[in-house]
């Protein structure tokens, strides 16, 4: 009994720890590409906007000063009239439901079966957790070829912290993001991503 309740607290503990590291991030890349041209960048013109009313929104206004920060770190400059890498972003949210089902923990019986009252175990209570994920992802695209190049996506929950300090979220988010992409400005070669 005690070996489960031990168990169960590490599991817990695990995914609490998890949960707190970050969101997850994935990327993708074209292995074909040579980065080693790419030295400028622009955004396209319908990144971060409203698709009706065409006005940029505060989040992707954010989004897009966050995404222009990390490129500068790297050595890109901003180039509207001419640049080697088009920069598109997508964000989304969508409410999510996880259930567990009830857990039934079996009985004990003890070390001398028909001397003692067998105890008759218990059920751990399911759950249906129903919260709000978010998701932005960055396209960094080929200008001349209109090649998708490189992509990163960023998951995490939406909590009531999020939404009440949305520019270190967003700057967290693109930052976790970026630290997966390899390249500097003018180099086809790919450094050490940082642990």
């Amino acid at each position: 009994m005690q070996r489960l309740k031990l168990a169960v607290a590490g599991l817990l503990a695990g995914m609490l720890a998890a949960c707190a590291s970050g969101p997850r991030v994935y990327t993708d890349v074209d292995p074909a590409a040579d980065f080693g041209q790419f030295q400028t960048f622009a955004f396209i013109e319908s990144a971060g906007k409203d698709t009706e009313a065409r006005y940029q929104t505060l989040s992707g206004q954010r989004i897009e000063d966050a995404i222009s920060s990390a490129l500068e770190a790297r050595g890109y400059r901003v180039d509207i009239r001419n640049p080697d890498i088009l920069i598109n972003f997508h964000l989304k949210t969508e409410e999510k439901t996880r259930t567990a089902p009830p857990v039934y923990v079996g009985g004990y019986y003890g070390y001398r079966s028909g001397m003692y009252v067998g105890w008759p175990g218990y059920v751990e209570p399911g759950y249906v957790d129903t919260y709000t994920e978010g998701t932005l992802t960055v396209d960094m695209v080929n200008r001349v070829t209109r090649q998708m190049v490189w992509e990163g996506t960023a998951v995490a929950r939406v909590t009531s912290a999020v939404r009440e300090a949305p520019n270190e979220t967003v700057r967290s988010a693109v930052a976790s993001i970026f630290a997966k992409y390899p390249f500097v400005a003018g180099s086809n070669v790919a450094v050490p991503l940082a642990q």
